[in-house]
């Protein structure tokens, strides 16, 4: 029942579902977690529903909400490949007309609908337009993955063009689809991300996770996705010139990056630096383990070109690391100045390392600082703010 009787917002919970893209593993998943907990804390019960596609059952780290599954058209079960993406483009506008709501929340705007819906208004947040942005990094000279990053781009911005409303999560991301795709900034809200269950480990956990992982040696660690714009090809170096002054440094990759396509060319880096023996790929770290991996690490660094938000950066700064990161993108709007921000290049990196070895009192001043830069990103806070966009989008509250 639609309406000021029955369940007024859906929101899609398919970046929670094992299998469904990479999103689980990334920040938008940590995103997607963040938020619908504090959701399904502030909205009252009957007034929004969570649907997902027909699998396993939406990972919200030992919580849950009531979940309504939707059906797929019975020929998209004969497709041997690619079934969300077939869904997406010619189901998915039904089976959310069937859900019978004024308002259907996308948590990422490239899993939305591109079909009609009905009377249903449409909100899609938008973590960034890299893709956009990087157009022919990420294409690559390959034609098959050129057509389909170029044949992706423009479905993804077909549906920013035809939202009721956008959430952006920075600044930086409401400046790019303004600036570079034309939307229109009366339909864009900023609604920053969130940090929790990232509170300073005890120092037991901490030791207790570095010699389970044989982390002997202080560490640098970079924690996320590795594709081009995450510019890490240059950490090895960056470890190699840190070690040469006198710093006795390791370098920790965590995250499922393996497989990635980009990982060659890291590797590559890595044997061209030298430090084969400094260098450690965890794999994909869960959450318990990941506060204590952040706290026990020297600093972590992100020399990304280019971010919509940078949850990492804030990961951190609760965990209790000092960060030393790249000032492009969103970055510096997340950080303030909790972090030693410089430019995305090897000497800047390896000063501002050294900076944080020999100045007395600076690291000590960037964690008190982060302490006090996470109070400003708090779920609850963002849950709030996406219920008044879903009330200006439905003209009706919650």
């Amino acid at each position: 029942m639609r309406g000021s009787k029955g369940p007024l917002v859906a929101v899609d919970l398919r970046p929670l579902q094992a299998g469904y893209k990479a999103h689980l593993e990334r920040g938008i998943g940590r995103h997607a977690r963040g938020l619908v907990r504090a959701l399904a804390d502030i909205v009252p019960k009957g007034r929004i529903k969570f649907f997902a596609s027909p699998g396993p059952e939406p990972d919200l780290d030992g919580e849950s909400v009531p979940v309504e599954f939707l059906l797929w058209p019975r020929w998209i079960e004969r497709v041997p490949a690619g079934r969300e993406t077939a869904f997406r483009l010619a189901g998915l506008s039904s089976a959310v007309r069937v859900l019978d709501v004024r308002v259907a929340h996308f948590l990422s705007h490239t899993d939305a609908p591109l079909g009609r819906l009905g009377g249903t208004r449409l909100v899609v947040t938008a973590h960034d337009i890299i893709p956009v942005v990087f157009r022919k990094e990420y294409a690559g000279w390959n034609p098959i993955r050129n057509l389909r990053s170029r044949f992706g781009t423009a479905l993804n911005v077909r549906v920013l063009e035809k939202a009721d409303r956008i959430i952006a999560v920075s600044e930086a991301t409401k400046k790019d689809l303004v600036g570079t795709l034309g939307v229109s900034p009366a339909k864009i809200t900023v609604i920053p991300n969130g940090v929790d269950r990232f509170d300073e480990p005890a120092r037991f956990d901490v030791e207790r996770l570095k010699a389970t992982n044989g982390l002997m040696r202080s560490y640098l660690l970079h924690v996320g996705g590795i594709d081009r714009r995450k510019n890490v090809n240059l950490l090895p170096e960056v470890l190699r010139r840190a070690r040469a002054g006198g710093l006795d440094l390791d370098l920790v990759f965590a995250g499922r990056i393996e497989k990635e396509p980009e990982f060659p060319s890291l590797a590559g880096a890595v044997r061209a630096a030298g430090v084969e023996k400094n260098v450690r790929f965890l794999g994909y770290v869960p959450d318990a383990d990941l506060s204590a991996l952040y706290a026990g690490a020297w600093a972590l660094v992100e020399p990304s070109l280019f971010e919509g938000f940078g949850l990492p950066v804030l990961e951190a700064m609760a965990a209790g690391a000092p960060v030393v990161a790249s000032n492009r993108g969103a970055i510096p709007e997340v950080a303030g100045d909790a972090a030693l921000l410089v430019e995305p290049e090897e000497g800047p990196i390896v000063d501002a390392l050294g900076r944080l070895a020999s100045e007395v009192g600076l690291r000590g001043l960037l964690l008190a600082r982060g302490k006090e830069r996470i109070a400003f990103f708090d779920w609850r806070r963002a849950a709030e703010m996406t219920v008044r966009v879903y009330e200006e989008a439905a003209g009706e509250p919650l």
